[in-house]
């Protein structure tokens, strides 16, 4: 670990040399990644003409401790159990350290080359804090920041980066914790001004995600269903649904309705590995497409494998001058199943709570998927 350490010192110091400030701050994402601690990314292109790219990670850690002992074990075994809690804390301990150290190091060197950087640290009694912050300016930014307790957040930089961490005893874990929290955000100059941009074209889009979810098809017991959910003017029913969006479009009746339809794609449980493949395959396509298309507004978000309870998008498309947008939706339910959505959508998005087992949705009419009826307890 040492010698990643002084890899990691070395490779910061030749990005200050060269003038790189996204690769020294990826050198440390690339850490995290090696270290089993998942890097989120979201990407979108802005209409000032610039793409901005959004990095979060948080290392955490959680000290065990032995529960109450029975009264019948004896002091061997009581001992024994302790031993091995403190052997596995041990190395925890080494291994977090080491993370925080990579921390330390990165934003320490970065900090001599930063517009505006800020350090604090207090560590009494065993209550630890640490909040780093840091600046990269651009030609023509304004810097602006603000403060949360001890932490300092910096806007409208070309680059920024922070990393907040606490320790202190968790009752609901019982044992010590300790949270970290780190983001780092760039933009990226284009070029493309607001007249260059153009609608997010979902057809091409469809057509260069298809050999994944033909491939999908060929899974057994994998389904493709229609999606059809509408809402019209004035019908609101707030326990139907999973969320909806409260933005009203420039370009549309700002009626507050809605009308979403597409397919939706069902993994059965038993095909855990060649899911996250096809997650993997997918994310790789839809990254492909946007970052190809900087005219085409669009977000992205990366998550190494499909979200668990969770209903979240990988991509985003903006039709621009309307209100149509194309989403590119992901989930496991509880039961192990995996889904993926492509929805084309008119108006605001309002999803369902039960849009697994829909074929649609129409103000709060429900039909049911052959077989995913609803039982009479529920």
């Amino acid at each position: 670990m040492k010698k990643y350490i002084f890899t990691l010192l070395l490779a910061i110091l030749t990005a200050t040399a060269q003038g790189q400030p996204n690769q020294r701050l990826q050198q440390l994402e690339d850490f995290f990644q090696q270290q089993g601690i998942g890097v989120s990314h979201k990407q979108t292109n802005a209409i000032d003409g610039s793409i901005t790219h959004l990095m979060h990670a948080y290392p955490n850690m959680v000290n065990l401790q032995a529960a109450s002992f029975s009264e019948d074990i004896s002091e061997e075994e009581k001992q024994k159990v302790i031993h091995e809690y403190d052997s596995i804390n041990a190395l925890r301990r080494q291994y977090f350290d080491n993370i925080l150290d990579s921390i330390r190091i990165t934003f320490a060197i970065l900090g001599k080359d930063a517009s505006e950087n800020y350090m604090y640290e207090y560590h009494k009694n065993g209550v630890d804090t640490i909040s780093y912050s840091l600046a990269f300016l651009g030609e023509n930014d304004t810097l602006q920041s603000s403060r949360l307790n001890n932490l300092v957040i910096f806007g409208r930089a070309r680059e920024a980066a922070l990393f907040d961490y606490h320790k202190g005893y968790s009752k609901w874990f019982g044992g010590t914790e300790e949270a970290g929290n780190y983001n780092h955000s760039y933009s990226i100059p284009t070029g493309i001004t607001w007249n260059d941009m153009q609608p997010f074209d979902t057809v091409a889009f469809n057509s260069h995600i298809q050999p994944v979810l033909k491939q999908l098809k060929k899974l057994k017991g994998a389904k493709a269903y229609p999606v059809y959910w509408r809402h019209d003017e004035g019908f609101k029913n707030d326990d139907d649904f999973i969320f909806w969006t409260t933005r009203q479009s420039e370009y549309g009746d700002n009626k507050h309705t809605g009308l979403t339809t597409g397919t939706h794609y069902l993994i059965p449980s038993q095909h855990t590995d060649e899911a996250e493949a096809i997650y993997r395959q997918l994310d790789s396509l839809a990254y492909d497409y946007v970052d190809s298309h900087p005219k085409q507004p669009y977000s992205y978000n990366y998550t190494q494998r499909f979200p668990y309870l969770n209903l979240k998008d990988i991509v985003k498309g903006h039709s621009f001058k309307d209100d149509k947008e194309f989403y590119l939706s992901c989930m496991c339910d509880e039961d192990g199943n995996y889904h993926i959505l492509t929805l084309n959508n008119k108006g605001e998005l309002w999803v369902p709570r039960d849009w697994q087992r829909l074929k649609s949705y129409i103000n709060g009419e429900r039909v049911y998927l052959k077989g995913m009826e609803p039982k009479k307890d529920e």
